[in-house]
């Protein structure tokens, strides 16, 4: 099975996975069940989305429940790629979304939007081609 590369960490030789330090005061935790983090350490996964198996960094780790303030019981369930082009995916619905509502688009909008709404037919999230005539 093929490993996912992570594009701000290099993969570990098997048996060299990183351990870093955890700061249980920045962490945020439901319940007893769901401890706080003393220490992370990279974590060989399997994408639910691709299949492929990929790292969940232990800096990445660390950065999810320090900085970002997920929850403790947060599991990463996606390889990087999946979850860039997931992103991407959310992204491009709020623009679609926002132009959508426009009531008087400019010309430049619409261009936009049928752009947009052809990109999401085009990527499998929108089936219905009539609303790429909405507008205009």
């Amino acid at each position: 099975m093929e490993l996912a590369n992570h594009p701000g960490f290099p993969n570990p030789k098997p048996g060299k996975e990183e351990t870093i330090e955890g700061n249980p005061s920045k962490q945020n935790a439901t319940d007893a069940v769901y401890a706080y983090h003393d220490s992370y350490t990279d974590m060989l996964l399997t994408c639910q989305k691709c299949g492929r198996k990929f790292y969940f960094f232990a800096k990445e780790q660390k950065y999810w429940y320090e900085v970002l303030g997920f929850w403790n019981n947060a599991k990463c369930i996606h390889c990087v790629d999946c979850r860039i082009k997931t992103h991407k995916v959310k992204k491009l619905q709020k623009h679609y979304e926002r132009l959508q509502k426009l009531e008087k688009p400019s010309p430049d909008e619409i261009r936009k939007f049928r752009v947009v709404a052809k990109t999401l037919i085009k990527i499998g999230c929108m089936k219905d081609r009539s609303k790429v005539d909405k507008l205009g």
